[in-house]
């Protein structure tokens, strides 16, 4: 009989995940150069709250994220 170990990411390893995927989404929307752009990477922020219902809104981030200031 042969045993695989399986291997589940521990707490910390989660959590920075989370954070590089929510960095990841906010960085993609303040370099979107069209408005095109800027919109596929919102409905991303949707799905990831929609995934992610415990965690804060990144759609409430990306609302107080003002991209003119950043054009």
């Amino acid at each position: 009989m042969t045993f695989t170990l399986i291997k589940t990411p521990i707490e910390s390893e989660l959590a920075w995940a989370e954070h590089g995927a929510r960095r990841d989404i906010l960085t993609r929307y303040a370099t979107a150069r069209t408005r095109s752009e800027a919109t596929a990477v919102r409905w991303d922020a949707i799905a990831y709250d929609q995934n992610n219902p415990g965690a804060s809104s990144l759609v409430a981030e990306l609302d107080a994220y003002d991209r003119t200031a950043a054009a």
